[in-house]
């Protein structure tokens, strides 16, 4: 009796599952900067502040000033993410007059755009919120008094110049060309 009663509670649940947990796609390191690129300027957009945005470590200022957004954009390696990379950058700001209103109308923005939008910390006073899309991208964005901070995560690429990029670019590898070449030659 105890066992025919057990068994009825019990539901079959499958060891592995056929849905992918880890999406990936197939962006080039210079698609991942690009989009980076547009993500920062749609939000900073967004939240109406539009001066004062930096990226740490080597202070570098993002403004559309020859060699400030490109020399961002172009010092971003991948991270490695389960079979693929992806780039992970923030900049900060410290002169916005008001942060939070400024959180506010880029999680609205957000949320509008379709992102799904969650509280990473849900204090009041200092809000710290994420954005996620489907295929893996992640945005965040954090403000405090006198400091916030925008996040982004590109989706994972399992494209061989984010998965491989020390050793190709995207023109391809020259010494595959000439050995190629080479090849063709030797056949003839």
């Amino acid at each position: 009796m105890v066992v025919l009663t057990m068994s009825s509670c019990m539901r079959e649940v499958p060891i592995v599952s056929l849905e992918s947990g880890n999406e990936t796609t197939n962006m080039t390191l210079s698609e991942q900067r690009e989009w980076v690129g547009e993500q920062f300027d749609i939000a900073i957009e967004a939240s109406a502040v539009e001066d004062g945005w930096f990226k740490t470590r080597r202070t570098l200022p993002w403004t559309d000033a020859p060699g400030d957004r490109d020399g961002i954009l172009n010092m971003l390696y991948p991270r490695e993410c389960s079979v693929g990379g992806r780039l992970v950058v923030s900049l900060q700001n410290r002169t916005a007059d008001d942060p939070f209103a400024a959180a506010e109308k880029v999680r609205a923005f957000w949320e509008s755009e379709g992102w799904t939008v969650s509280d990473i910390r849900s204090y009041e006073s200092d809000p710290y919120f994420r954005a996620d899309r489907e295929d893996g991208a992640v945005l965040a964005f954090r403000a405090s008094t006198g400091r916030m901070s925008l996040e982004i995560e590109t989706s994972c690429s399992v494209h061989g110049t984010v998965t491989n990029w020390q050793y190709r670019d995207e023109e391809g590898n020259e010494f595959t060309q000439e050995l190629e070449r080479r090849g063709g030659e030797a056949e003839k």
